[in-house]
């Protein structure tokens, strides 16, 4: 039986990063599966003049029809138009700008949430510029779990082929960590991970092991006793969930070897780069960002504005690839629950 056609929105992003080029490269890759309609909330002219950067030559679709999506057009660069109201300095970020980038991660989810949308893929955004016009978020991900219906909590996962991680602290400095880091937040985001590694990722009985915080999982208290008192005492609860089968804490330096990776679904990371540390290491061009815990389906590449190569016609397409189709794969798996 032939599947049906997703449709999949996605954003504009920064637009003086590689996010408009990625876009396009990403479209005439052809290698978005047949069955996903993408389409971006963004400014036309912008994609023009990335086109002419590039030597693109797709066409650009304007979409009216925001419900069902009819005059989708194969081949095409397709648009819900939004207006970029300033000049765009490829590899300079500016303030300006930030009305722009947050209003398509917003028109964004409000068409998702009154269409047949099926999933959301976010372009990267520059989190100082964004704080410096005072956008009151950690980061992305809580801004979009601030736009869901339910207001639910998001939480970050890192997609790679045979690895998946979860950092429990994210844009935060290493000496807040441990002040952090709590019973009740490995609990809380480990039970929103199993309900949606059994939903999005058809994973009936998720197996998760848990890294400890300090070197060598703080060797029973020499090193550090957050194991002890904190990440033990979480797990112990856990385990007397059902389904959940759960190890640790394990130490960070043998977590991710390939005799352990076999053997669990999902690593639990206590901080930002013990989760993705691993996951760049293993595939630097295919990581994807996963928000578990929405009301919709969000994924984005694993990589930031990259102002370095905007407009030289050097930015990768691979992991906005890998997080579209994974966005689709994760609506099918929920559509089969």
């Amino acid at each position: 039986m032939k599947a049906a056609k997703e449709v999949i929105l996605i954003t504009a992003g920064d637009p003086a990063s590689i996010s408009t080029e990625i876009t396009i490269k990403a479209i005439e890759s052809h290698r978005i599966s047949k069955n996903i309609n993408l389409v971006a909330i963004t400014d036309p002219k912008l994609v023009e003049e990335c086109k002419k950067i590039i030597n693109s030559s797709i066409k650009i679709n304007e979409i009216k029809d925001k419900i069902k999506f009819s005059d989708y057009k194969e081949n095409c660069f397709n648009i819900i138009p939004i207006t970029l109201n300033n000049r765009v300095e490829y590899g300079k970020p500016d303030i300006g700008n930030f009305s722009f980038t947050k209003f398509s991660i917003i028109r964004t989810i409000e068409i998702h949430n009154n269409s047949i949308a099926s999933a959301i893929v976010t372009n990267p955004i520059n989190k100082y510029i964004m704080y410096q016009s005072g956008f009151d978020f950690e980061g992305h991900t809580d801004f979009l779990g601030s736009l869901s219906i339910k207001k639910k909590n998001p939480v970050m996962m890192l997609v790679t082929n045979g690895l998946k991680t979860l950092p429990l602290t994210i844009h935060v400095p290493l000496k807040k960590v441990t002040k952090l880091i709590t019973k009740e937040l490995i609990i809380t985001k480990i039970k929103i991970a199993v309900d949606d590694l059994k939903t999005f990722f058809d994973i009936k009985k998720p197996s998760i092991i848990v890294t400890g915080l300090n070197p060598h999982a703080g060797e029973n208290g020499d090193l550090g006793d957050e194991e002890i008192r904190i990440i033990k005492p979480a797990i112990d609860e856990l385990k007397k969930l059902t389904n959940i089968s759960i190890t640790g804490p394990i130490s960070a330096d043998i977590a991710f070897s390939p005799s352990k990776r076999c053997n669990y679904d999902l690593a639990v990371c206590m901080y930002h780069d013990q989760a993705l540390i691993p996951i760049k290491t293993l595939d630097f061009n295919n990581g994807v960002n996963v928000t578990l815990g929405l009301d919709f389906i969000r994924t984005s590449p694993d990589h930031g504005t990259a102002f370095d190569i905007a407009s030289k016609n050097l930015a990768n397409p691979e992991s906005l690839i890998s997080a579209i189709n994974l966005a689709y794969e994760m609506g099918t798996n929920k559509n089969n629950v």
